[in-house]
């Protein structure tokens, strides 16, 4: 394998991770809330165009087509540059340290605890025996 064709998987992966964040930014992070209640505000009063920008920013499939249209067309355009390179890797970054972290923070699992089933005793009576 030659240093271009890693080049090219690592510029392809920093793309898709850069094009998950980017979606996630357009249409679940805090940050963007007021944009996204406006248009879905226009999108309920006026219909029209503003109907599928409010439709389009309120559904992940959805936005996540035209983000990665655009991550697209600049990896096309710039894919080659080092800014590019350093914008599409804190993207990717600020994608998976958030889920990193959830799943470093997860609780530990249960512990399972044995419980003695149920046994039919010598009077043909079903006693449970977990109490």
């Amino acid at each position: 394998m030659s240093t271009a064709d890693i080049y090219l998987i690592v510029t392809g992966v920093l793309s898709i991770g850069a094009a998950a964040r980017l979606t996630r930014l357009v249409v679940d992070d805090t940050i963007t809330a007021p944009i996204r209640d406006a248009i879905t505000t226009r999108g309920d009063t006026r219909g029209g165009t503003w109907a599928w920008a409010s439709k389009l920013v309120s559904c992940t499939w959805c936005a996540s087509i035209w983000v990665t249209a655009g991550v697209g067309a600049a990896h096309w355009l710039a894919g080659d540059t080092r800014l590019y390179l350093y914008v599409a890797a804190g993207l990717t970054i600020a994608y998976i340290v958030p889920l990193a972290r959830d799943w470093l923070d997860a609780p530990p699992p249960v512990r399972q605890v044995e419980v003695a089933p149920l046994q039919v005793t010598h009077q043909h009576v079903i006693t449970d025996r977990r109490r």
